[in-house]
């Protein structure tokens, strides 16, 4: 199998060059495409490589797709996803040009999920090259939504029985057995009389950093001078650095920023007291100490917390937050510390969205099997991992995150400027398709 990816590189790289082209962002829906024109081109042009490669494909009307290789009852699941988060500003290259420099793909999906996702499907096409015989049948899974939902996969659940068991392409090496849990939380706070005096808006999604906050009076504030703060007109636009919403302190939130420098804005008390809220009860704090919600296991670390999005408009107050909570902490606790926190500044809990933490055995087989795998092809000691992203790792019966990153490897994912090595996507399929072969074989 080696050989063959050798062999065949340059093939692996156009590959992913060209679905690194599409533009996968989850956008309105249309007629065979529930999460846009974009993600519905990145799934179809999957979907016809697997079929070049001879291997069975399968379309579920637009929300999911599969190639399959293989006989058997037993089923082995690789399972990852297509679709990207937007973009956000600062790239050196056009993120959707897939452009090659110093040994380097570039564009947004590039670790996340796209270059992984067609390692292991050229990982798969190696191992049916090989003329190596497997005893189960192995699925590549292709998710639609997996940055904003998830409703992709739960339709693939619901149309396909068979028990997910595998590993997602989407994390660290050596295996990840542990993920926090992820929680959502929105708040807002109705305006009475109307807010005349300022709009403000920032962040695109909850689990990422923003690096970008505006706001915008009726009249030209007078403000102080402030760091990352500039004031142009009626408009005060903030900058920061974006991040993953599971490592929030790797970014700077243009929010927080923004809210700092509106400390002694000149508006009316009620539409203050959401701007004093942020300042007083998050500022730079990522692991909602300020909050009420601080928390920390050994089997999982600390809680992490991300406003990733913040709005104020003339009748309504909004912000999100993404939480990442350790696998013995529980959502009911954060939900009700936050209400308690917000309350005297007159914002409730709006609604929440809530995926549980994950935990697999270190002592089962698939755990055993990929460490055995990562270390044969390393020569690197095996170990088991928690982290805070959240994978779809946790929608199968039996799952865990397997790469792409290896210990010590920057994270670029979320994050302008996001790339793939070519050396590193080589090594990864070659991984890739010894797991598979491990896993299916008997």
């Amino acid at each position: 199998m080696e050989k063959f990816i050798e062999k065949n590189k340059d093939d692996l790289v156009e590959i992913v060059r060209e679905i690194l082209k599409i533009k996968s962002v989850e956008d309105k829906p249309e007629e065979g495409a529930p999460f846009g024109l974009g993600v519905k081109l990145a799934l179809d042009y999957a979907l016809t490589v697997g079929e070049e490669m001879g291997f069975k494909t399968k379309n579920l009307d637009g929300y999911a797709g599969y190639v399959e290789f293989g006989e058997g009852e037993e089923l082995i699941s690789i399972l990852g996803h297509l679709d990207v988060v937007p973009e956000g500003k600062g790239w050196k290259h056009h993120p959707y040009a897939a452009v090659v420099e110093d040994g380097k793909i570039y564009g947004r999906g590039a670790i996340d999920d796209k270059g992984p996702m067609m390692a292991a499907l050229f990982g798969l096409y190696a191992l049916k090259e090989s003329g190596l015989s497997v005893k189960k049948r192995v699925r590549i899974v292709f998710g639609t939504n997996e940055e904003t939902g998830w409703k992709g996969i739960a339709y693939y659940k619901e149309k396909e029985k068979a028990p997910l068991v595998g590993f997602t392409p989407d994390g660290n090496f050596p295996v990840i057995n542990r993920e926090k849990g992820i929680l959502n939380v929105t708040i807002e706070k109705k305006f009475s009389p109307e807010n005349k005096e300022i709009l403000l808006k920032g962040g695109e999604r909850p689990n990422m950093v923003p690096d970008y906050a505006e706001a915008e009076f009726s009249n030209a504030p007078s403000l102080k001078s402030f760091d990352g703060v500039e004031v142009n007109g009626n408009k005060v636009i903030a900058k920061g650095i974006s991040a993953h919403g599971a490592h929030p302190w790797e970014g700077k939130n243009a929010v927080t920023i923004l809210c700092s420098a509106l400390k002694d804005a000149d508006i009316s008390k009620e539409v203050k007291s959401v701007i004093d809220f942020v300042n007083e009860k998050i500022g730079d704090d990522v692991f909602g100490e300020k909050l009420g919600i601080a928390f920390e296991d050994k089997e999982s670390g600390k809680l992490t917390c991300n406003l990733g999005m913040m709005k104020i408009e003339k009748d309504t107050a909004e912000i999100v937050f993404n939480i990442r909570y350790p696998i013995t902490d529980s959502a009911e606790r954060i939900t009700d510390a936050i209400e308690k926190s917000a309350a005297p500044y007159g914002l409730k809990v709006k609604d929440t969205h809530h995926q549980p933490p994950l935990f697999v055995s270190e002592s089962e087989d698939i755990v055993q099997k990929l460490l055995k795998v990562y270390e044969e092809e390393t020569g690197e000691k095996g170990y088991t991992l928690a982290i805070g992203g959240g994978t779809y790792a946790r929608a199968m019966e039996k799952g865990v995150a397997f790469g792409p990153v290896f210990p010590g490897m920057v994270a670029v994912e979320h994050q302008p400027n996001e790339f793939i090595g070519i050396n590193h996507l080589v090594k990864i399929a070659k991984i890739y398709g010894r797991a598979i072969y491990e896993l299916a074989k008997d």
